[in-house]
Protein backbone atom coordinates (compact mmCIF):
# COMPACT_ATOMS: atom_id res chain seq x y z
CA UNK A 1 0.00 0.00 0.00
CA UNK A 2 1.01 3.49 -0.51
CA UNK A 3 1.81 6.81 1.80
CA UNK A 4 -0.14 10.08 1.11
CA UNK A 5 1.62 13.04 1.18
CA UNK A 6 -0.76 16.21 1.54
CA UNK A 7 0.68 19.50 1.08
CA UNK A 8 -1.65 22.27 2.20
CA UNK A 9 -0.21 25.70 1.71
CA UNK A 10 -0.99 27.91 3.65
CA UNK A 11 -1.37 30.48 0.47
CA UNK A 12 1.62 32.88 0.09
CA UNK A 13 4.32 29.83 1.27
CA UNK A 14 6.19 29.45 -2.28
CA UNK A 15 3.03 26.78 -3.08
CA UNK A 16 3.05 27.90 -6.57
CA UNK A 17 6.98 27.47 -7.21
CA UNK A 18 6.61 23.57 -5.14
CA UNK A 19 4.25 22.56 -7.96
CA UNK A 20 5.46 23.80 -10.81
CA UNK A 21 8.97 22.17 -9.85
CA UNK A 22 7.04 19.07 -8.78
CA UNK A 23 4.99 18.64 -12.18
CA UNK A 24 7.90 19.85 -14.25
CA UNK A 25 9.59 16.50 -12.82
CA UNK A 26 6.94 14.13 -12.04
CA UNK A 27 8.18 11.65 -14.43
CA UNK A 28 11.54 11.56 -12.67
CA UNK A 29 9.98 11.51 -9.48
CA UNK A 30 7.79 8.51 -10.38
CA UNK A 31 10.89 6.74 -11.07
CA UNK A 32 12.04 7.35 -7.03
CA UNK A 33 8.79 6.00 -6.48
CA UNK A 34 7.40 9.41 -5.41
CA UNK A 35 3.79 9.90 -7.72
CA UNK A 36 2.75 13.49 -8.52
CA UNK A 37 -0.08 13.28 -10.78
CA UNK A 38 -1.37 15.10 -13.48
CA UNK A 39 -5.22 15.74 -12.97
CA UNK A 40 -5.50 19.33 -14.73
CA UNK A 41 -5.98 21.99 -14.99
CA UNK A 42 -3.35 23.33 -13.73
CA UNK A 43 0.27 21.65 -12.17
CA UNK A 44 -1.38 21.72 -8.34
CA UNK A 45 -4.30 19.50 -7.11
CA UNK A 46 -6.60 22.58 -6.22
CA UNK A 47 -9.19 21.01 -8.69
CA UNK A 48 -9.95 17.90 -5.53
CA UNK A 49 -10.86 20.58 -3.47
CA UNK A 50 -14.00 21.02 -5.31
CA UNK A 51 -15.84 18.64 -3.65
CA UNK A 52 -16.52 21.03 -1.12
CA UNK A 53 -15.53 24.31 -2.10
CA UNK A 54 -17.16 24.66 -5.49
CA UNK A 55 -15.10 26.62 -8.39
CA UNK A 56 -16.64 27.46 -11.51
CA UNK A 57 -12.83 27.38 -12.95
CA UNK A 58 -12.76 23.76 -12.74
CA UNK A 59 -15.85 22.84 -14.31
CA UNK A 60 -14.41 22.42 -17.94
CA UNK A 61 -12.00 20.04 -16.02
CA UNK A 62 -13.96 18.23 -13.82
CA UNK A 63 -16.49 17.32 -16.95
CA UNK A 64 -13.59 15.87 -18.76
CA UNK A 65 -12.93 13.73 -15.88
CA UNK A 66 -16.48 12.45 -15.28
CA UNK A 67 -16.71 15.17 -12.48
CA UNK A 68 -14.94 15.36 -9.10
CA UNK A 69 -16.44 11.98 -7.56
CA UNK A 70 -15.17 10.28 -10.55
CA UNK A 71 -11.58 12.03 -10.10
CA UNK A 72 -11.26 11.34 -6.78
CA UNK A 73 -12.34 7.80 -7.20
CA UNK A 74 -9.31 7.86 -9.85
CA UNK A 75 -6.72 8.76 -7.92
CA UNK A 76 -6.73 6.92 -4.62
CA UNK A 77 -7.86 3.51 -6.97
CA UNK A 78 -4.42 4.10 -9.21
CA UNK A 79 -2.70 5.19 -6.32
CA UNK A 80 -3.35 3.43 -2.94
CA UNK A 81 -2.31 -0.05 -3.78
CA UNK A 82 1.23 0.97 -5.54
CA UNK A 83 4.56 0.95 -3.46
CA UNK A 84 5.44 4.39 -3.17
CA UNK A 85 4.06 8.04 -2.07
CA UNK A 86 1.52 9.69 -3.51
CA UNK A 87 2.50 13.47 -2.90
CA UNK A 88 -0.15 15.95 -3.26
CA UNK A 89 -0.58 19.44 -3.30
CA UNK A 90 -3.19 22.35 -3.29
CA UNK A 91 -3.32 25.33 -0.40
CA UNK A 92 -7.09 25.53 -0.97
CA UNK A 93 -7.32 22.56 1.33
CA UNK A 94 -7.05 24.82 4.17
CA UNK A 95 -9.08 27.88 3.37
CA UNK A 96 -11.80 28.15 5.54
CA UNK A 97 -14.20 30.60 3.90
CA UNK A 98 -16.48 30.98 2.69
CA UNK A 99 -16.59 27.02 2.15
CA UNK A 100 -13.81 24.79 3.83
CA UNK A 101 -12.69 20.93 2.97
CA UNK A 102 -14.31 18.48 5.10
CA UNK A 103 -11.32 16.98 6.64
CA UNK A 104 -13.55 14.06 8.29
CA UNK A 105 -14.74 13.04 5.28
CA UNK A 106 -11.37 13.18 3.83
CA UNK A 107 -9.78 11.25 6.15
CA UNK A 108 -12.33 8.29 5.28
CA UNK A 109 -11.54 8.73 1.56
CA UNK A 110 -7.82 8.03 2.28
CA UNK A 111 -8.45 4.92 4.55
CA UNK A 112 -6.84 2.96 1.91
CA UNK A 113 -3.33 4.79 1.91
CA UNK A 114 -0.69 3.15 4.34
CA UNK A 115 -0.62 6.13 6.04
CA UNK A 116 -1.10 9.98 5.73
CA UNK A 117 1.32 12.60 6.04
CA UNK A 118 -0.36 16.62 5.88
CA UNK A 119 2.37 19.21 5.85
CA UNK A 120 1.34 22.73 6.26
CA UNK A 121 3.59 25.77 5.79
CA UNK A 122 2.74 29.01 8.28
CA UNK A 123 4.39 32.51 7.99
CA UNK A 124 4.12 35.45 10.45
CA UNK A 125 1.08 37.48 9.68
CA UNK A 126 2.55 40.88 8.91
CA UNK A 127 4.07 39.14 5.72
CA UNK A 128 1.56 36.91 5.26
CA UNK A 129 -1.96 39.19 5.12
CA UNK A 130 0.46 41.76 3.16
CA UNK A 131 0.86 38.85 0.47
CA UNK A 132 -3.20 37.84 0.19
CA UNK A 133 -3.50 41.89 0.01
CA UNK A 134 -1.02 41.61 -3.37
CA UNK A 135 -3.04 38.64 -4.34
CA UNK A 136 -6.21 39.93 -4.41
CA UNK A 137 -4.73 42.86 -6.00
CA UNK A 138 -3.82 41.15 -8.96
CA UNK A 139 -7.26 41.11 -9.94
CA UNK A 140 -7.59 45.00 -10.10
CA UNK A 141 -9.92 44.50 -7.07
CA UNK A 142 -9.16 47.42 -4.41
CA UNK A 143 -10.43 46.55 -1.24
CA UNK A 144 -10.71 48.84 1.60
CA UNK A 145 -7.46 48.00 3.92
CA UNK A 146 -8.97 49.05 6.90
CA UNK A 147 -11.15 46.85 7.08
CA UNK A 148 -9.60 43.83 5.39
CA UNK A 149 -6.58 44.21 8.16
CA UNK A 150 -9.41 44.64 11.00
CA UNK A 151 -11.32 41.59 9.82
CA UNK A 152 -8.33 39.14 9.35
CA UNK A 153 -7.32 40.82 13.40
CA UNK A 154 -10.95 40.31 14.27
CA UNK A 155 -11.57 36.57 12.50
CA UNK A 156 -8.75 35.45 11.70
CA UNK A 157 -9.08 35.33 8.11
CA UNK A 158 -8.04 37.36 5.22
CA UNK A 159 -9.97 37.12 1.88
CA UNK A 160 -10.77 33.02 3.20
CA UNK A 161 -7.28 32.48 4.02
CA UNK A 162 -6.35 31.62 7.78
CA UNK A 163 -4.08 33.68 9.42
CA UNK A 164 -4.57 32.69 12.90
CA UNK A 165 -2.90 29.06 12.41
CA UNK A 166 -4.12 27.44 15.28
CA UNK A 167 -7.66 27.75 13.32
CA UNK A 168 -6.16 25.36 10.86
CA UNK A 169 -4.83 22.53 13.27
CA UNK A 170 -8.32 23.31 14.88
CA UNK A 171 -9.56 22.12 11.53
CA UNK A 172 -7.28 19.40 10.71
CA UNK A 173 -8.36 17.76 14.09
CA UNK A 174 -11.58 16.82 12.75
CA UNK A 175 -10.24 14.02 10.61
CA UNK A 176 -6.24 13.79 11.81
CA UNK A 177 -4.39 13.22 14.67
CA UNK A 178 -2.01 15.22 15.81
CA UNK A 179 0.98 12.99 14.84
CA UNK A 180 -0.42 13.19 11.31
CA UNK A 181 0.39 16.74 10.59
CA UNK A 182 3.59 18.31 10.07
CA UNK A 183 4.31 22.37 10.40
CA UNK A 184 7.24 24.26 8.77
CA UNK A 185 8.09 27.73 9.33
CA UNK A 186 8.18 29.55 5.82
CA UNK A 187 10.92 31.74 6.62
CA UNK A 188 13.43 28.67 7.89
CA UNK A 189 12.20 26.45 5.21
CA UNK A 190 13.22 29.10 2.77
CA UNK A 191 16.87 29.37 4.34
CA UNK A 192 17.21 25.62 3.97
CA UNK A 193 20.41 24.49 2.08
CA UNK A 194 18.81 23.12 -0.62
CA UNK A 195 15.60 25.02 -0.68
CA UNK A 196 11.81 25.64 0.53
CA UNK A 197 11.35 21.81 -1.77
CA UNK A 198 14.07 20.05 -0.23
CA UNK A 199 13.00 21.46 3.25
CA UNK A 200 9.58 19.95 2.18
CA UNK A 201 10.70 16.67 1.16
CA UNK A 202 12.52 16.68 4.39
CA UNK A 203 9.91 16.80 6.48
CA UNK A 204 7.64 14.41 4.19
CA UNK A 205 10.84 11.73 4.87
CA UNK A 206 11.52 11.91 1.17
CA UNK A 207 13.98 12.70 -1.67
CA UNK A 208 17.04 13.61 0.25
CA UNK A 209 18.64 15.55 -2.06
CA UNK A 210 16.58 17.45 -4.33
CA UNK A 211 19.07 18.99 -6.53
CA UNK A 212 18.99 17.29 -9.56
CA UNK A 213 15.11 18.11 -10.31
CA UNK A 214 14.65 20.96 -13.02
CA UNK A 215 13.77 24.71 -11.79
CA UNK A 216 10.24 25.62 -13.04
CA UNK A 217 10.07 28.26 -16.25
CA UNK A 218 10.79 31.23 -14.93
CA UNK A 219 7.19 32.75 -16.54
CA UNK A 220 5.09 30.11 -14.56
CA UNK A 221 6.06 31.17 -10.87
CA UNK A 222 3.44 33.58 -8.82
CA UNK A 223 6.04 36.40 -7.58
CA UNK A 224 4.52 39.48 -7.13
CA UNK A 225 6.07 43.30 -7.48
CA UNK A 226 6.94 45.37 -4.45
CA UNK A 227 3.96 45.93 -2.18
CA UNK A 228 3.72 49.62 -1.96
CA UNK A 229 4.52 49.75 -6.09
CA UNK A 230 1.45 47.44 -6.75
CA UNK A 231 -0.81 49.42 -4.35
CA UNK A 232 -0.05 52.42 -5.71
CA UNK A 233 -0.43 51.54 -9.33
CA UNK A 234 -3.98 49.41 -8.59
CA UNK A 235 -5.18 52.81 -7.22
CA UNK A 236 -4.62 54.41 -10.59
CA UNK A 237 -5.82 51.50 -12.79
CA UNK A 238 -8.50 49.69 -10.92
CA UNK A 239 -11.19 47.94 -11.76
CA UNK A 240 -8.45 46.65 -14.19
CA UNK A 241 -5.57 45.15 -12.91
CA UNK A 242 -1.85 47.06 -13.10
CA UNK A 243 -0.08 46.80 -16.10
CA UNK A 244 3.40 46.46 -16.16
CA UNK A 245 4.69 49.60 -17.48
CA UNK A 246 2.61 51.30 -14.73
CA UNK A 247 3.93 49.10 -12.29
CA UNK A 248 7.93 49.90 -13.77
CA UNK A 249 7.26 53.81 -13.58
CA UNK A 250 5.54 53.26 -9.90
CA UNK A 251 8.81 51.39 -9.22
CA UNK A 252 11.74 53.11 -10.42
CA UNK A 253 10.05 56.77 -8.90
CA UNK A 254 10.02 54.60 -5.59
CA UNK A 255 13.63 53.93 -5.98
CA UNK A 256 15.01 57.60 -6.88
CA UNK A 257 13.19 58.74 -4.19
CA UNK A 258 13.93 56.19 -1.15
CA UNK A 259 16.38 54.02 -2.49
CA UNK A 260 16.42 49.90 -2.68
CA UNK A 261 14.56 49.60 0.09
CA UNK A 262 11.87 47.22 0.90
CA UNK A 263 8.15 48.48 0.80
CA UNK A 264 4.82 47.78 2.43
CA UNK A 265 1.13 48.84 2.38
CA UNK A 266 1.19 48.53 6.30
CA UNK A 267 1.91 51.62 8.52
CA UNK A 268 4.37 51.29 10.77
CA UNK A 269 1.36 51.49 13.33
CA UNK A 270 -0.38 48.63 11.32
CA UNK A 271 2.83 46.77 11.49
CA UNK A 272 2.57 47.15 15.73
CA UNK A 273 -1.16 46.38 15.67
CA UNK A 274 -0.62 42.76 13.93
CA UNK A 275 1.98 41.92 15.74
CA UNK A 276 0.28 42.58 19.32
CA UNK A 277 -3.17 41.29 17.91
CA UNK A 278 -1.26 38.32 17.18
CA UNK A 279 1.29 37.70 19.84
CA UNK A 280 -0.67 35.68 22.36
CA UNK A 281 -2.30 33.37 19.34
CA UNK A 282 0.96 32.42 17.88
CA UNK A 283 2.38 31.65 21.37
CA UNK A 284 -0.53 29.23 21.67
CA UNK A 285 -0.40 27.81 18.38
CA UNK A 286 3.54 27.36 18.31
CA UNK A 287 2.88 25.21 22.18
CA UNK A 288 1.12 23.18 20.13
CA UNK A 289 3.00 22.20 17.04
CA UNK A 290 5.95 21.53 19.93
CA UNK A 291 4.08 18.70 21.52
CA UNK A 292 5.00 16.66 18.25
CA UNK A 293 7.75 19.15 16.90
CA UNK A 294 9.84 20.66 19.84
CA UNK A 295 12.24 22.38 18.27
CA UNK A 296 9.25 24.08 16.22
CA UNK A 297 9.56 28.05 15.87
CA UNK A 298 7.55 30.32 14.02
CA UNK A 299 10.33 33.03 12.68
CA UNK A 300 9.24 36.92 13.11
CA UNK A 301 8.40 39.03 10.54
CA UNK A 302 11.71 40.87 8.81
CA UNK A 303 9.88 44.58 8.76
CA UNK A 304 12.47 46.36 10.29
CA UNK A 305 10.43 49.97 10.29
CA UNK A 306 13.09 52.25 10.49
CA UNK A 307 14.28 50.26 7.17
CA UNK A 308 11.01 50.10 5.35
CA UNK A 309 9.12 52.52 3.00
CA UNK A 310 5.49 52.35 3.99
CA UNK A 311 2.33 54.99 2.89
CA UNK A 312 3.55 57.62 5.67
CA UNK A 313 6.35 58.72 3.90
CA UNK A 314 4.13 59.09 0.58
CA UNK A 315 4.54 63.33 0.58
CA UNK A 316 2.93 65.73 -1.55
CA UNK A 317 6.11 65.94 -4.12
CA UNK A 318 6.15 61.94 -4.30
CA UNK A 319 2.40 62.51 -5.81
CA UNK A 320 3.45 65.48 -8.10
CA UNK A 321 6.17 63.00 -9.56
CA UNK A 322 4.27 60.52 -10.19
CA UNK A 323 1.09 62.21 -11.68
CA UNK A 324 3.92 63.37 -14.54
CA UNK A 325 5.41 60.04 -14.46
CA UNK A 326 1.81 58.94 -15.68
CA UNK A 327 1.80 61.27 -18.18
CA UNK A 328 4.94 60.42 -19.57
CA UNK A 329 3.53 56.63 -20.18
Amino acid sequence: MADLVLHIGAHKTGTSYIQRRLFRNRDQLARKGIFYPDIGPNPAHHVLTAKWIPNAAFDASLRQTGGIEALWNQVISDHAERDGTLFLSGEPFSRLAPQQVDFAELATMLSRFSSVRIIYVARHQVELIQSIWQEVLKSGHLPNLRAFLKHALEAGLASGVPVDHAMVLDHLAKGFSKDQITVLDYQTARQHSGGILQALMDAAGLLPDTRDLAEPAENTINSAPPALTQWLATKITAPRPANPKILEAIDALLVTRHGQKKSTIFTPSQIAAIRKGFAERNETFVARVQETQPDFKLTADGFATENLITPKQLDTRFGLDLCEAMIRL
